[in-house]
């Protein structure tokens, strides 16, 4: 018959690892690696984020006003100012269509809320 007492005793000393000299400085290197890995992530992701949104914020520039640019260029320099001043009447009416400031305002929240993640975030590493 298998002694119940010894299965138990030798369960436990096979549950837990033997503890090493140095184990505490081993915890400590993997730790420092661990975070430093992290940081440079999030500054990558972050980096990346910024420039996607400039990239995007270009495209959405250069979509919206590169046919009023190309024929205010096509038109020759004695129309120059015509097309000038059809390109800012079209910035006036972007701006002005409630369909642009919602999208302004969107633009702004989220720029907030990146901020915000930044500070916390900030705020946590320090």
């Amino acid at each position: 018959m298998v002694d119940r007492d010894f299965d138990a005793q030798l369960a436990r000393l096979f549950a837990e690892p033997p503890a090493l000299a140095d184990a505490e400085a081993f915890h400590q290197r993997v730790e420092r690696r661990l975070d430093r890995g992290w940081a440079l992530r999030r500054l990558a992701i972050g980096a990346a984020g910024g420039v996607a949104g400039l990239i995007a914020v270009g495209q959405l520039i250069a979509s919206r006003f590169a046919t009023d640019l190309r024929a205010a260029s096509s038109e020759g320099v004695s129309t120059v100012d015509l097309g000038v001043d059809r390109v800012m009447d079209q910035v006036n009416q972007f701006v002005a269509t409630p369909a642009s400031v919602e999208t302004l305002w969107l633009g702004a929240a989220l720029a907030a809320i990146a901020l915000a993640f930044a500070v916390t975030r900030l705020v946590e590493e320090f």
